[in-house]
C-alpha cells in the first residue's frame, strides 16, 4: 500500500485548488411597495444669519405641522441634515459677501402609498423648497430577498453547468464557495418641484429585489 507523503498530498491540494471555476449568479423577484422614503427641502436666504434661521425654523415647523394633519407621525419625520453657508458674489475679481442660506433636510417616511402625491403636495405648499428624492421599498422584504437568493445560486449554478459542458469536464454540483453580493431594492425617483398647481401623481409600480452571489464549483 502507498503511502502519499506531505510534499505529494501538497500537490494535490494545489491541484484540486486549481481545477475550480467562479461564476456569478443573479436573482430578480418583484414586489408590491409598501412604504415610501420622501427627502424633503427646506432653503432659506438672508443678510442677517439670524433672519436666515428663523425664516428656516418658521417653514420646516409649517412642514411638519401639515404632515402631521396627513396622518404622518412625528418618529417618521427627520432631520437628515442641516447646514449653513455664506454666498459670495465675485466682482471685479473681488469675494463680496451676498447673504447666508439655511439649508434644513428632512428625511419623510410614508406607509400609505395612495398619500404620497398630497403629501408632497402639502410639504410644497407649506414651505418645502425642494423634494430631493422619492424611494419606494418593503417594510419586510427577506422573505422575497431569500426568494431571489435561491434563484440567484440556481443561476449560478446553471452557468457553471454550461461551462464544464462546453470544456468536457464533470462538475461537482456542491459549491466549494458561496459570496453573497449587496441586496439591491431600491427604486428612487429624483426631482425638484416647486409650488405645484395640482396634486401630483405618483405611481410606485413594482419594487424589483435583486440578489448577486458568486460561486466557486470545482470539477474533474
Amino acid at each position: 500500500m502507498k503511502i502519499s507523503t506531505e510534499t505529494e498530498r501538497v500537490k494535490e491540494l494545489s491541484e484540486q485548488q486549481r481545477q475550480t471555476m467562479i461564476v456569478t449568479g443573479t436573482g430578480n423577484v418583484t414586489g408590491k411597495p409598501d412604504l415610501v422614503t420622501i427627502q424633503l427641502g427646506i432653503t432659506t436666504r438672508a443678510e442677517q444669519l439670524a433672519d436666515a434661521q428663523a425664516e428656516n425654523t418658521k417653514r420646516s415647523q409649517s412642514v411638519i405641522d401639515h404632515l402631521s394633519t396627513l396622518g404622518i407621525r412625528n418618529n417618521e419625520i427627520q432631520t437628515s441634515s442641516y447646514t449653513v453657508s455664506p454666498q459670495y458674489d465675485y466682482v471685479d475679481g473681488q469675494q463680496r459677501f451676498r447673504e447666508y442660506e439655511v439649508q434644513h433636510q428632512l428625511h419623510v417616511i410614508v406607509k400609505d402609498i395612495p398619500k404620497i402625491g398630497e403629501i408632497i403636495d402639502a410639504a410644497v405648499q407649506s414651505g418645502a423648497t425642494e423634494v430631493s428624492s422619492i424611494q419606494f421599498g418593503i417594510e419586510n422584504s427577506s422573505e422575497l430577498y431569500e426568494q431571489a437568493l435561491s434563484e440567484a445560486f440556481h443561476n449560478a449554478q446553471a452557468h457553471a453547468l454550461a461551462l464544464a459542458q462546453a470544456a468536457d469536464v464533470v462538475l461537482n454540483q456542491i459549491p466549494v464557495n458561496i459570496h453573497e453580493g449587496i441586496k439591491s431594492e431600491a427604486r428612487p425617483f429624483a426631482v425638484q418641484m416647486t409650488k405645484m398647481s395640482a396634486v401630483p401623481r405618483i405611481d410606485p409600480g413594482a419594487l424589483e429585489i435583486q440578489a448577486t452571489i458568486t460561486v466557486t464549483f470545482s470539477y474533474r
